[in-house]
């Protein structure tokens, strides 16, 4: 069972502040935007690493959910040593994600943080193992490696390095991943002014969902040592 986690933020501006000359063009709709950036960093960041719970808000006599992240839901890894990362590594690392999954995907994306992509970066590519052009699926820009046994779509992440993975990744198969909704991401605009709370414009942005990876096995975790 894996629990959906309700993910919110409230923006608010006061009347003054939106009454007030501004010589710089911030304005409701850019401090909205902003929160939803935050707010998505915060949720890629409980999709990847977050852990699976269920607490009690004694306050509110309710209980809270929260999402386990699909780092934990593979029992599929590598280790490596960091500075030791050769091209002959890479291929044990994709023998080891493109075997054994009982049919998964011949393509999968790689994400990981600053300290592989680096070392990634600084590699001498031959015959044996190939980094093709930069391009685009998706929408999000890749860079494409390939050996013998698969290609991977290589990814570097910033949450990796926020959550204390830096030199660590995460070997995803796309087709094998699936997000349930159970809340879709929306606004709501509150009226606190007739309440009589503040004098503000305020929104709230909402959304519950969770990460589940079908077929364990053919995704893996890429760990320095």
């Amino acid at each position: 069972m894996f629990f959906s986690y309700f993910y919110k933020m409230q923006v608010e501006q006061s009347t003054f502040q939106r009454l007030a000359n501004k010589e710089v063009g911030w304005n409701f709709s850019d401090q909205e935007e902003v929160a939803v950036i935050d707010m998505r960093q915060g949720m890629e960041k409980n999709f990847l690493f977050g852990t699976k719970a269920v607490l009690t808000d004694h306050a509110k006599g309710e209980e809270v959910y929260l999402t386990g992240g699909i780092w934990n839901q593979t029992p599929k890894e590598f280790r490596y040593k960091p500075g030791e990362l050769t091209a002959e590594t890479l291929v044990d690392i994709t023998r080891q994600a493109f075997t054994g999954n009982g049919g998964g995907s011949a393509k999968k994306i790689l994400v990981g943080g600053s300290g592989l992509i680096e070392a990634l970066s600084k590699l001498e590519y031959g015959k044996r193992v190939s980094a093709g052009e930069t391009f685009v699926k998706w929408g999000i820009e890749f860079n494409e490696i390939r050996t013998n046994f698969g290609c991977l779509y290589v990814l570097h992440s910033e949450i990796f390095d926020q959550c204390g993975h830096g030199s660590d990744g995460f070997i995803l198969d796309p087709d094998c991943l699936t997000k349930y909704v159970h809340v879709p991401f929306h606004t709501e605009t509150l009226n606190l002014r007739s309440s009589g709370q503040r004098n503000t414009d305020a929104i709230v942005i909402t959304e519950a969902s969770c990460l589940v990876l079908r077929h364990p096995a053919s995704h893996m975790k890429i760990v320095a040592e």
